[in-house]
């Protein structure tokens, strides 16, 4: 009888410090930029878009604010509430988490404006000084984070997907390389992660798949009813290879990008966000 006790005191114990365990999660660390947009009608769908990103990521992660940091150019309306995108400040922000990030954490860089390709790179605009592709790639590479999302919702942004991409990293561009015209692929991606209608599987949580899945149907949508040309493809790429797919949802059938995605989870589960 001793030994049955002992033995069933033993497994508990297993148990509850093997769940223990599991339990622990690393830290979601994120750095939201908004470039240069002279056009003020994007400029404010864009600070929306961004305000919407902080708003989800407080109320349904586990996040805390001092994760978190914006830069914003300096016509923003939400300048009060972040410091001045430039080039300075972007990379010491980036110094920054570079210093509290461990392995075992996640890490968002999200950026959204204006952006040109010269002599085959692309640069973000940003006041003052403009950053090139190469530049942001070498100060994120001091990230230690094991997880990382980059997504950037620019012109052009698919020709910075393979100096990007790497193991452990998500890439979302909002457009091709050969796409030079102002984005909108955050105007649906932002609500899409928190949109119970993202949820195809129906298992209560909105996976980073999901939501580009929805994202990019809306924007056909959109496309469609205004009766334009489509100037935009949003792109993904999650394995490594610095190939991307623009249908990241048919993974299993083209043995192609997007089963990391699928995996990917911000929001705790049960837990809905409100976005404004």
């Amino acid at each position: 009888m001793k030994r049955v006790i002992v033995a069933t005191i033993l497994i508990v114990m297993s148990i509850l410090s093997s769940s223990g365990k599991s339990s622990e999660k690393g830290k979601t660390y994120a750095l939201i930029v908004t470039g240069i947009n002279k056009n003020a009608k994007d400029r404010q769908a864009k600070d929306k878009a961004i305000v919407n990103l902080r708003t989800f990521l407080l109320d349904s992660t586990s996040m805390k604010s001092d994760s978190l940091a914006m830069l914003a150019n300096s016509r923003s309306l939400i300048q009060n509430e972040s410091q001045v995108s430039t080039a300075e400040n972007l990379k010491a922000r980036i110094v920054a988490f570079a210093a509290k990030a461990k392995t075992e954490d996640r890490f968002l860089f999200y950026y959204t404006g204006q952006a040109n390709i010269a002599d085959d790179k692309l640069r973000l605009n940003l006041p003052g000084d403009d950053i090139t592709h190469e530049q942001l790639a070498q100060w994120l590479s001091r990230i230690k984070a094991s997880s990382m999302l980059i997504v950037l919702d620019c012109p052009g942004a698919g020709l910075v997907v393979e100096t990007l991409a790497g193991p452990g990293r998500i890439v979302i561009a909002g457009c091709k390389a050969e796409q030079p015209y102002s984005t909108r692929f955050s105007d649906y991606f932002v609500p899409a992660l928190a949109d119970t209608q993202s949820d195809n599987n129906k298992d209560g949580k909105v996976s980073l798949l999901e939501a580009f899945t929805l994202a990019s149907k809306k924007l056909d949508d959109f496309y469609r009813r205004m009766n334009l040309l489509k100037t935009e493809t949003p792109i993904l790429e999650d394995n490594g290879d610095g190939k991307t797919s623009d249908q990241p949802w048919k993974h299993e059938q083209n043995n192609s990008d997007g089963l990391a995605a699928s995996k990917f989870f911000f929001a705790d589960q049960n837990q809905k966000a409100a976005l404004l």
